[in-house]
Order: structure tokens, then sequence, then C-alpha cells
């Protein structure tokens, strides 16, 4: 019979420029083959009473934890005063239980969203772009996140659109199809025609960039020529699991999807 893990503090962080530091906690579970895991045991490994702290150098606020029914764990330690500013460092520390966990990240300057459109349309089904222009500065890494009018409370990941300029070259587009919520088939397309779709186009460091692709990658199966890939998800918190990340923002763009075609700002 498997012997079950050791739990391990699992944490979900971020900040972006102009909003509060935003942090999540939890307690692993365990997965053993035939058995399932209750709602109820996800709910009770939240981690309610963190001491969590954010520094950017000058000053240190401790966060303040609070129930949130819009995220899972429903649960999130944030700030009413601290807002991330582009070009800082800002370091996460988390005391809870006999955990203690830290992380570093810094806010890159963010890239302005030059239009949004309907690429196509098949079986109600949209395929969405984000267009931007790429500066020719190099380093630039690329997150999309997507938010649907009278769906959803917050940003989720949009599947599969992350970029570097790398491949980049001044005008570039990124297709959406698929809205990544919790539980949800990365490769399952979900945004309908006459959805209302906010687009979020975040900038981020190379550090996160590398944890997002190889997030994906774990979700697709696309392990292959990837022997980073665990390193980079298990070593981004030291002394957790998970991930801590700032991002430049500029204004999200709105597509109102029952339109086609081209939609300047």
């Amino acid at each position: 019979m498997e012997t079950p893990r050791s739990p391990i503090l699992v944490v979900e962080g971020w900040i972006e420029s102009g909003g509060a530091p935003m942090v999540l906690l939890s307690e692993s579970v365990p997965v053993l083959e035939n058995q399932e895991i209750s709602p109820r045991q996800l709910l009770d490994n939240v981690a309610k009473w963190a001491k969590v702290t954010v520094s950017d150098g000058t000053r240190t606020e401790i966060l303040t934890g609070m129930a949130n029914p819009d995220y899972f764990p429903p649960y999130v330690y944030t700030s009413g005063t601290m807002k991330g500013e582009v070009g800082k460092t800002y370091t996460l520390t988390v005391e809870y239980k006999d955990y203690k966990a830290t992380a570093t990240t810094t806010i890159p300057a963010p890239v302005s969203i030059d239009r949004v459109f309907v690429r196509d349309v098949k079986d109600s089904l949209v395929t969405a772009v984000c267009a931007f222009t790429d500066p020719p500065a190099s380093g630039n890494c690329y997150k999309v996140f997507t938010r649907t009018e009278d769906r959803d409370k917050h940003y989720h990941p949009s599947a599969l659109a992350i970029a570097t300029d790398e491949t980049l070259n001044g005008y570039t587009e990124i297709f959406l199809f698929s809205t990544q919520r919790l539980m949800d088939y990365i490769f399952k397309s979900n945004i309908r025609q006459g959805d209302k779709l906010w687009i979020k186009l975040c900038t981020m460091d190379r550090k996160s960039y590398d944890y997002w692709s190889n997030f994906e990658a774990t979700l697709t199966g696309n392990m292959i020529n990837m022997p980073s890939a665990r390193s980079v998800l298990d070593n981004m918190v030291q002394g957790a699991s998970g991930y801590w990340i700032g991002y430049g923002v500029d204004k999200p763009k709105l597509l109102d999807t029952s339109k086609s075609g081209p939609v300047t700002p």
C-alpha cells in the first residue's frame, strides 16, 4: 500500500503594478490511488492563521487574512495600503506552523494592448486575439489573463497564452481560446460568441515566465526535453511549493465577442 507523503505548504501569490498583494495559502492533500478527496478535506487544509509579510526594501507590511469566496482556497491575505510599483522588488515571507517560506519577485514595466478582436468563430466558440507591440528591449515576457462578465469574479489565466520576446519582434498577436478556470481541462475551448471578455496583458520576469511555461507543460503532459521543469515548479518559493509573481499591467481591454473584426482601444 502506498504511504501518504507528508503535507507541504502551498503558496499562490502575486502583486500587480497598482494592485495590492494577494496570497492564498494551503497545505497539500496526499493523493492516493482509488481514494477520493472531498471538498471538506481541501477546505480543512486552508492556512488561515499564518503570518504573511511583504517588503519592498523600504517598508514591510503584515497582510490581513480574510474569507473571500471568489477564490479557491476561499481565504486571501492582502493589504489595504500597499500597492505594487514598477521596478520594485518584493519579498514575501510566510510563517505558518513549522513552515517558513520566502520568495522574491520584481514588477517589470507594463506593455499596452494595441487592440483585441475576434479571429474566428466555430460552432459558437470564439478564438480571440490580444495584439500588442513588443518593445525593442530584450528580456520581455508575457502572460494573458481573461475575465468573462457575468461569469467570473476575477481574472483567470488564458490557457497557453504565454510568450517571450526571444520569438517576438514588434507587432505581436497572442491567440486566446480558453479561460483556464479551476478544474477546467486546459485544451477545452470555452470562449463563446456573445461573451463580454476582459483581456489583461501582464509582463513578468524570466523566472515567473519559466514557472508558467513549465506549469502548463505539466498540465499538457509535455515534459519531454524539459529536465528543469520540476525544479522550477518546486523552487520558486523557498520552503514551500507554489509561486510569487510580480506583474506589470496596463489597462485591460473589453472585447464583445458578438462582434467580429479588429477593435481599437
